[in-house]
């Protein structure tokens, strides 16, 4: 009987990590600019529908608690797979809007259809590292 492979994990623990700061880092980011500058926001990749500052800011206040909640979850592994798991299900359900509107995007209808897709797929790398997450968690 041929003994069990060792395989290593396609993310190790350091590396979970960085991509935890990474992605922390762009919601904060993208937070900021939703927060500090609503209207640019809006003009350059928020154009669905009628330019409403306020729902920006809005939108920006999860999207910073996202980012800053991602940073704090990197180094605290209990708070990985229940954060990306959230994030999962919050680009999925924003994926599913976005399916919706996709003729809204005042740039152009294919514009709408990447939207979506990338957020679609967001939605499935924070599933995959949040399951990711979970297993390192376990060892």
């Amino acid at each position: 009987m041929e003994a069990p492979r060792h395989t290593r994990p396609l993310l190790d623990e350091r590396t979970l990590r960085v991509v935890l700061l990474a992605i922390g880092a762009f919601h904060v980011l993208l937070g900021g600019w939703q927060f500090l500058a609503p209207g640019s926001f809006f003009e350059h990749v928020g154009r669905y529908g009628a330019e409403n500052t306020h729902y920006v800011g809005d939108v920006a206040s999860f999207t910073l608690a996202f980012g800053i909640a991602i940073l704090l979850a990197a180094g605290r592994p209990s708070w990985r797979a229940p954060l990306l798991t959230l994030g999962a299900i919050w680009y999925g359900l924003h994926a599913i809007n976005h399916l919706f509107d996709i003729d809204e995007n005042e740039i152009s209808n294919a514009r709408g259809a990447v939207d979506t897709i990338l957020i679609g797929l967001g939605a499935g790398v924070l599933a995959w590292l949040a399951a990711v997450s979970d297993r390192l968690s376990r060892r």
